[in-house]
């Protein structure tokens, strides 16, 4: 089955969804309450609580229901809504919530795992969706979430906000327009720090209050093996894909934007591993990844240990921690949480793209369910199926990759001196915090060339193994279909 759209596959679902993006949706008008869109929220703990207090502020819009597995969070959610009179009503499971007649778009902010099935199963109940990033979890998904969107007609925004900040729109455009002339490369940075979860040595019990199939969905229904249920499923392959999956997309989708790229990469290896104090963290905690696109390389960076063992800071790359550094011939665009700044070659700043972080991401979305225009979204699902599989790809280098001694891995990337360079610091950074490669060394992941005509990968160390990881095997009543 295909893993990126091609051009024919793009042109016929656009077409379907033209014709049936009127089928079972309710006339909206920007009236008064009668006319508001009517919203649910799925994921309540942290970031769909921002979502509700988002959208609890725009007067054409109204909340009529609240999702979540976990009891306590979905009846506090609900009590602290209906002390200012707003009365929603409350489901555990996401497809009750589906079968409400007075329902117009769906807002999930669940774990990863969740994010591909829960849009499919919105579509296909006629609702409209925004979904945070990544849109999925792996390969196979990031091409379901993006046909069910078309084929169903429905308008689906991903949870990619800095696509709305006008400070990367002006600063993109000015690059594509030759300002810096051709870009050489395209660094993504996320550095962020991630204590230790610890480690537990049997089984862990499930909170009373969690309905656990359902938050487990399409994962397999395994003893809990660490401390937290909640957020630290990251740092899970079942449910999470590392900080390249979490914070990751953000800018690999700001690179790959700037590029002009609309597909994956021609191949892609990762360099990294969980290092530091032992935990039952699987994904890599210092990871280096390089793209090969034919404009340019990215370059990505993932650091979650400290500058050094008991500081609270991470380390910095000329003064950015998480964002994006475009170098290009002439300068450099540098750009993190808003907007953004051109330095010439010799690091100097001399214009400012002003941005707002995308505050404005939301209402994008609202406005685009209101015309029924799919194509007025900033960041279509779509889009964010392709630069979420990015961090797929990535993170299936490193699984079939091995642990490698610093000179065998200097020698895979000698063609790449930027990526040496890289290496270069990270193994400064690993000195600082006392990492001993020796003992613990780094995973050396094989360079998996992709094809886009056979829509697999095609070469590499491991590449039986990368390309069986390419979906997952699903449990019964959470299978993500394959749309056609």
């Amino acid at each position: 089955m295909p893993l990126v759209l091609n051009r024919r596959d793009f042109i016929k679902l656009t077409a379907t969804a033209t014709a049936a993006a009127w089928v079972g949706v309710r006339p909206l008008r920007a009236g008064g309450a009668s006319d508001a869109l009517r919203i649910g929220i799925v994921g309540l703990r942290h970031k769909g609580w921002e979502h509700v207090n988002q959208l609890r502020a725009m007067p054409d819009v109204r909340i009529v229901a609240l999702c979540d597995v976990d009891s306590t969070i979905l009846a506090a959610r609900t009590a602290s809504l209906a002390k200012i009179g707003i009365k929603a009503a409350a489901q555990a499971d996401f497809r009750r919530m589906l079968e409400m007649k007075d329902l117009d778009a769906v807002v999930i902010a669940t774990p990863n795992h969740q994010h591909t099935l829960q849009t499919i199963w919105a579509c296909q109940a006629g609702k409209d969706v925004y979904v945070e990033k990544p849109v999925c979890h792996n390969l196979f998904e990031g091409v379901q979430i993006a046909r069910a969107a078309e084929k169903y007609g429905r308008v689906v925004q991903a949870g990619t906000q800095k696509r709305s900040d006008q400070g990367h729109i002006d600063g993109f455009a000015f690059i594509k327009q030759g300002g810096l002339g051709k870009i050489r490369l395209v660094r993504g940075l996320c550095y962020k720090l991630r204590p230790p979860i610890g480690h537990v040595s049997g089984p862990q019990a499930i909170p009373a209050t969690v309905d656990y199939n359902l938050w487990c969905g399409p994962a397999p229904m395994a003893p809990l093996m660490r401390k937290n249920l909640h957020y630290d499923w990251h740092w899970d392959w079942a449910t999470g894909n590392g900080d390249i999956g979490n914070q990751g997309p953000h800018e690999l989708d700001l690179a790959r934007w700037v590029l002009g790229e609309t597909g994956l990469p021609r191949r892609v290896v990762s360099v990294g591993a969980r290092l530091g104090e032992p935990d039952d963290g699987q994904t890599p905690n210092t990871q280096l990844v390089l793209y090969d696109y034919a404009t340019a390389p990215i370059l990505f960076e993932v650091r979650g240990l400290p500058m050094a063992p008991g500081e609270n800071e991470v380390d910095a790359y000329k003064q950015l921690r998480v964002g994006v550094i475009v170098e290009c011939e002439n300068g450099s665009f540098v750009t993190g949480d808003s907007g953004g700044w051109i330095q010439d070659l010799q690091g100097k700043k001399v214009r400012r793209f002003t941005g707002d972080g995308g505050g404005k991401h939301m209402r994008n979305f609202i406005n685009a369910v209101r015309t029924r225009r799919p194509q007025d979204l900033n960041a279509p699902v779509r889009e964010a199926g392709i630069s979420s599989n990015l961090a797929h790809m990535a993170n299936l280098s490193h699984r079939v990759g091995a642990a490698a001694a610093p000179e065998a891995i200097r020698e895979k990337l000698s063609a790449h001196p930027a990526a040496l360079e890289a290496l270069g610091r990270i193994q400064t950074h690993l000195d600082k915090n006392k990492i001993d490669l020796g003992k613990t060394p780094l995973t050396l992941g094989s360079w998996l060339e992709w094809s886009d005509a056979q829509q697999r990968f095609t070469d590499g160390e491991g590449v039986d193994r990368a390309n069986q990881l390419l979906t997952r095997d699903y449990r019964e009543g959470f299978v993500v279909p394959t749309v056609t």
